[in-house]
């Protein structure tokens, strides 16, 4: 294709280019916009109790009561009061301790009803449950500091979890039971006139209140966190509900219909239900002798509340002596069992069945992993649960909980989360099979991460290594010159290919049932293996592999229709990979994580670098403009679908990468004000697409609306702060991760097309000397301006994900493993050319411009490398 250097050569394809920008936004918008006007109209159905915007206060003081002279007679139907909802929490409890002989209580529980795995993740590596029942009360994570007590017992060891304080009882003056209490207990900033009536002025019979001591100690780990902590959210909003008599209840059930309160029992029910100034409105010895519409019981840490753990760097905890879990489980179930007795004999006339919750909130005496969660009761019939944060059945986060409780209680949250049940007809037995093999895929997961990610740091460095070694002209020239630089170039080639087979065989291994073979560990290892073959084997098939074009063209393209495909069927390969997200740590459920971002972003450019250079040589000189912009809206609808990807950094990465490479086959010059544009314009299209999904009710919203919203309350610049702190924790955990960067740099400086011009310089210093040793080495590769646009590109992307994305670091890192690799393989072409003609004066080979249009060509027809043809300057 000749080059298009006039003004009216480069309209045309700049209007395209716009008009693809165009139809992008539509199709971006249309998944987002269609979900939010089903969700405006889900808002005006009659269904609806009240607007969404309505507080809990306004709700429950709309909401017409019938009056005590009422009688049943006047009601069209009857129905029994709702029966209380208790939650007991016992930190530590996973599914896999569940056993019909040894906790029947428990298996009981989860065979009458829904069950998953609880991730309970907060602020550190692992939850102490002081932090779990913080985190339950105010739906946030929150962190729970020491004891004063815990402080003067061992101030120098901070690995230490704090033990949980009771509160106490013995207050000369109740803060509460005064009449301008309830005013300062209600959430801050509102009318203190709204809804007093409403609330309750003192503990209802059987609670008192009581107060945390040094409750300031406990919430300071949470000052400067990046997460927002509203203490006792879900005790204050079943408060600020009221008491609501649902209609069409008889005249009994209205005489036992239970209060608009929360009792707690325990010292960690008392950290869920305490205020911001550690007041416990409804404390008591015994929940159910209260009725209060929600308990909080404390049975107490499967293990000791003093573990030790050390999450940095070796993982490695401390489980304290003498202790055997099985005995801690029992004596746990039999506690649970002991209360179920309490609520079944205590059950109030006419009420309708408790709803049964218990919950493993925290970690115990060992590595972090995935928790337990059992509802039973009206409404959870036999299956998995999940939430619209996770979307995936059989998992919850810890954060659900509280939203999913006021759900059930009918009583609005801000989040809207709420429980979701898949039922199923599977015996309970299977059921705990299935979700035990969950957890132990997200366990082997999490252990064996470092050593995956130390691997591949490893092989990289190695790569870097031995390129530098064996290409270095000294080398080769000592060893026999063309033929070993022919042999070394074909071996960097292949292993490099194998090398870049490796991450998408990370993704694939999802698909082979490793978590439930006797050894996990070795079943994971080699699923990766396998499944990498599998790829590598694949990309080298003819037709496309007769050629390293064609091999590096088909292994890129596999890699970005694998992703997407899983993208767009639910993400299943991400979840739960070695360079996905893990559901331990639980900074992503769903969608497109950072590290598969980094390979669908280098996989997607190098592919389009390839093919834009085949068409221009067969002389399709439209398919060079039209295939970049369909596929590159295509990924970057992909990536940025809030149903699919719902990746907010990294679709601004892919967009920005792909208005780079139409600006560059278009002839457009770029400059600084052109870059920065393609960014403003880049952000300005993410962020409409965040409005849109913000328009939707919170429970439905993805990454991208939960982002417009912190924009609107102003919480961007915590949240800001908190993903610095990230990339900081990362470098932290794997220091190598951080060197992996600049090392990526400096060898893919080795391929940039500009060291091929790089002009001799007089040997008069040892830089000189360097300079002119690695003038010309590699770079007859990007000698095809296309894949010296394809290369451009990817790297744009990759540095804007690295500043837009969380823990952003990992994005060019994980890119740099594959596109270096890519390089290599895509090198070994002109092996032959780059050692058999070197320069009279042992300088580079002879290269020219343009030529590169000619090379796939030519390779097709040899099937040999090519050599360049044209005169270069040295």
């Amino acid at each position: 294709m000749p080059p298009l250097s006039s003004l009216p050569s480069r309209l045309p394809a700049f209007r395209i280019m716009v008009l693809g920008v165009i139809l992008g936004l539509l199709l971006l918008g249309l998944g987002p916009l269609q979900s939010s006007v089903q969700a405006h109209s889900r808002a005006q159905t009659p269904t609806q109790e009240q607007p969404p915007t309505q507080t809990a206060a306004q709700a429950a003081a709309e909401t017409p009561a019938p009056t005590d002279g009422q009688s049943a007679d006047d009601d069209d139907a009857s129905q029994p009061a709702d029966g209380k909802t208790i939650l007991y929490g016992i930190p530590g409890l996973t599914i896999n301790d569940i056993d019909p002989v040894r906790t029947p209580n428990l298996y009981a529980l989860l065979s009458e009803g829904a069950a998953a795995n609880l991730n309970v993740r907060t602020i550190g590596s692992a939850t102490c449950p002081a932090s779990g029942w913080l985190s339950l009360g105010s739906g946030a994570r929150a962190q729970a500091g020491p004891s004063p007590e815990a402080e003067e017992a061992d101030e120098h060891n901070t690995a230490r979890c704090p033990s949980l304080s009771a509160p106490s009882t013995d207050l000369e003056n109740d803060p509460l039971d005064s009449d301008d209490g309830p005013a300062e207990a209600v959430a801050d900033g509102e009318d203190a006139a709204q809804g007093d009536e409403d609330l309750p002025t003192d503990s209802v019979a059987g609670a008192t209140t009581a107060q945390i001591e040094d409750f300031e100690a406990i919430k300071e780990p949470n000052v400067g966190s990046g997460y927002t902590v509203d203490y006792g959210m879900l005790s204050r909003l079943v408060d600020e509900h009221g008491k609501v008599v649902p209609a069409g209840t008889d005249a009994q059930g209205r005489q036992s219909q239970l209060e608009p309160c929360v009792a707690a029992e325990g010292p960690g029910a008392a950290y869920a239900a305490a205020d911001e100034n550690g007041v416990v409105r409804n404390y008591t010895e015994d929940a159910n002798a209260t009725d209060c519409r929600l308990d909080l019981v404390d049975l107490g840490a499967i293990g000791s509340r003093s573990w030790l753990f050390d999450p940095i760097p070796n993982f490695s905890y401390t489980v304290p002596v003498n202790f055997d879990r099985e005995l801690r489980v029992a004596e746990a179930d039999k506690r649970l069992g002991e209360k179920l007795e309490e609520v079944r004999a205590s059950a109030k006339p006419g009420a309708a069945e408790p709803t049964i919750i218990v919950a493993g909130l925290g970690d115990s005496s060992g590595l972090p992993q995935l928790r337990a969660f059992i509802a039973s009761g009206p409404g959870f019939e036999p299956g998995s649960l999940s939430s619209a944060t996770t979307r995936t059945p059989g998992l919850l986060q810890l954060t659900d909980l509280a939203p999913g409780i006021l759900d059930r209680l009918d009583v609005p949250s801000p989040s809207g989360v709420s429980f979701e049940v898949t039922p199923t007809d599977d015996d309970p037995q299977q059921r705990i099979d299935d979700l035990v093999a969950d957890s132990q895929k997200a366990t082997s997961i999490y252990q064996h991460l470092s050593t995956f990610s130390l691997t591949l740091d490893i092989t990289f460095y190695v790569l870097f290594i031995v390129c530098g070694l064996l290409l270095s002209r000294s080398v080769l020239g000592r060893r026999g010159g063309a033929t070993v630089g022919a042999f070394v170039h074909r071996f960097l080639g292949w292993a490099s290919l194998a090398i870049a087979s490796v991450p998408m065989g990370a993704f694939l291994a999802g698909l082979v049932p490793w978590s439930r073979m006797a050894q996990p560990g070795l079943g994971l290892t080699l699923s990766v293996i396998g499944t990498a073959a599998a790829v590598f084997v694949i990309s080298v098939l003819p037709p496309w592999g007769r050629t390293w074009r064609g091999r590096v063209a088909a292994l890129s393209l596999l890699s970005v229709l694998i992703i997407s495909v899983d993208l767009a069927t639910g993400s299943r390969l991400q979840s739960n990979s070695l360079l996905g997200y893990n559901p331990i740590v639980g900074g992503r459920y769903y969608g497109l994580g950072n590290q598969g971002a980094a390979i669908f972003i280098v996989g997607l450019f190098i592919f389009l670098g390839i093919a834009i250079s085949w068409l221009r040589a067969r002389g399709h000189r439209r398919a060079v403009i039209v295939l970049p912009l369909v596929l590159g809206l295509a990924a970057v609808f992909i990536s940025g679908n809030p149903s699919w990807g719902a990746k907010f950094g990294g679709t601004i990465a892919t967009l920005a990468g792909l208005l780079v490479l139409l600006a560059l086959i278009s002839r457009i010059r770029l400059s600084l004000f052109r870059l920065a544009l393609i960014g403003v314009v880049s952000l300005a299209v993410l962020i409409g697409i965040a409005f849109l999904d913000w328009l939707r009710e919170p429970g439905s919203r993805s990454h991208f609306g939960n982002f417009f919203d912190q924009l609107v309350s102003g919480e961007a610049l915590q949240v800001i702060g908190r993903k610095l702190g990230a990339n900081l924790h990362i470098i932290q955990v794997n220091p190598a991760l951080a060197i992996v960067t600049p090392l990526a740099a400096i060898a893919i400086l080795l391929f940039l097309r500009y060291l091929v011009h790089f002009p001799r310089v007089a040997p008069k210093s040892r830089t000189a000397r360097l300079a002119n040793k690695w003038r010309g080495k590699l770079p007859q590769v990007f000698a095809d301006q296309d894949l010296h646009y394809g290369f451009l590109a990817a790297v744009t992307a990759l540095g804007v994900g690295l500043v837009l994305t969380d823990s952003g670091i990992a994005v060019p890192s994980t890119g740099a493993m594959v596109l270096l690799p890519y390089l290599l393989a895509l090198s070994a072409e002109h092996a032959k050319d780059a050692v058999a003609r070197p320069s009279s004066d042992g300088g580079s080979p002879t290269s020219g411009r343009g030529q590169g249009t000619h090379l796939l060509a030519e390779a097709k027809e040899t099937n040999a490398p090519t050599e360049a043809k044209g005169s270069g300057r040295t």
